[in-house]
């Protein structure tokens, strides 16, 4: 009778085993945004966002040239989605800007136009978050970068 028990509870263990070893992989093909056996950080490990060249400020809107980064290498064919600027550095990151995307050009480099100047009318601080979609890779690379804006 004991060895029957110690026989059952080994199979319950391998089925469970098997069946959770599979689960990342049954997610990742029904679709879901979790490759099988790689964790999200290490997926998206490598890529930074970086200031691509001087901002350009007039009237209270502020271009903003960043580009995706890639083990030192821009990342062209990016999509970027939900970018948001706050006033985070200050410890008001409630406090937002309207920001709108203006495109890739040159391959790499994506520009944004923040309209800063009706939220704060001095230099200052601003965190900029961005989060892009990259062909080829399932998660999404999410980063920020610190800015000084002037209106």
């Amino acid at each position: 009778m004991y060895a029957y028990k110690i026989k059952k509870h080994i199979a319950c263990a391998a089925i469970t085993t098997l069946a959770w070893g599979c689960l990342p992989t049954a997610l990742y093909a029904a679709g879901m945004d979790m490759p099988a056996n790689k964790p999200a950080a290490a997926v998206t490990a490598g890529y930074r966002y970086e200031l691509a060249g001087p901002i350009k400020s007039n009237n209270g809107k502020s271009i903003v040239p960043i580009r995706l980064m890639r083990n030192g290498k821009p990342v062209s064919g990016a999509v970027i989605i939900q970018p948001r600027a706050d006033m985070g550095p200050m410890g008001m990151a409630s406090m937002t800007a309207p920001i709108k995307a203006l495109g890739e050009n040159p391959p790499g480099t994506y520009r944004f136009e923040i309209d800063n100047g009706p939220i704060w009318n001095k230099p200052d601080s601003w965190a900029l978050h961005f989060s892009a979609k990259v062909q080829g890779v399932v998660q999404t690379v999410n980063g920020s970068l610190t800015v000084t804006l002037v209106p």
